[in-house]
């Protein structure tokens, strides 16, 4: 992984960055994120992703005969120590705004490259939408990594959590069941697989915090997120419930 070495101690072009990520990157959606993200968002996340790609190994220069000469060193092992619930929080909240800028992106690509009016329309309110998740995600991510730089949490990523957990609610945006009897009998099975990988994601971010089972339940803390995951796990049951009738009803 010489590339990574050499763009990590000269210019650092993000272009160049986010093209040397696409070739060992095995995640294909956190290449696509920083391919739709400009450096001013992006740039620092992307030298970290980067860095982990060099498997712990820290890059420093040192002088051989009069000459700066690049090496790798491997760092001692850090002892694990119990992260406050701010940076738990940042944490969570950082696996949500990527979800949902991951969403959009996606969006975004379903749309095309058309100019119709209604496409237009479409695609800019996407954009405006997906901006405020990334300048925040961005600020967030650079307040919980000050703290693993320090061993302190910043004030300000206190703030941000606190105001997060403040703010009233988003109004949730049901499917009433009338909505889905307008589906057609491909959309319904569409919709009822999508409901069921859905209820299982949550289970698993409420059970194990991961998407994926784990061998051993690491349940999610009594939280504002917790409360919000339990509600939507509920609606999703709701909804998967009204599915599986009308899809039986059509038999």
């Amino acid at each position: 992984m010489d590339d990574i070495i050499q763009w990590l101690t000269g210019g650092k072009d993000y272009a160049q960055g986010v093209a040397i990520l696409g070739r060992y990157a095995k995640n294909a959606a956190l290449v696509r994120h920083f391919q739709c993200t400009t450096a001013k968002f992006a740039a620092t996340k992307l030298e970290y992703e980067l860095r982990k790609l060099l498997k712990g190994k820290a890059i420093t220069s040192q002088p051989v005969r009069g000459t700066a000469q690049t090496v790798i060193t491997t760092p001692k092992p850090m002892q694990p120590t119990a992260v406050p619930d701010t940076i738990a929080q940042a944490k969570n909240e950082l696996y949500e705004l990527f979800t949902a800028i991951s969403t959009a992106h996606r969006k975004l690509y379903e749309l095309g490259e058309g100019n119709s009016e209604d496409v237009t329309a479409q695609r800019r309110r996407i954009l405006q939408d997906r901006l405020p998740l990334i300048r925040r995600y961005e600020k967030l991510y650079l307040l919980k990594e000050r703290y693993f730089d320090t061993g302190e949490v910043p004030a300000e990523l206190v703030q941000m959590i606190a105001e997060k957990v403040t703010e009233p609610p988003a109004p949730a945006i049901k499917e009433s069941p009338c909505e889905f009897e307008k589906l057609s009998d491909i959309e319904l099975m569409r919709k009822e697989h999508a409901i069921k990988v859905a209820i299982n994601k949550t289970r698993n971010r409420l059970q194990y915090q991961a998407l994926k089972k784990l061998d051993t339940p690491n349940p999610m803390p009594e939280s504002p997120l917790r409360s919000k995951l339990e509600a939507k796990l509920a609606d999703l049951r709701q909804q998967y419930s009204a599915v599986v009738k009308i899809i039986e009803a059509r038999k």
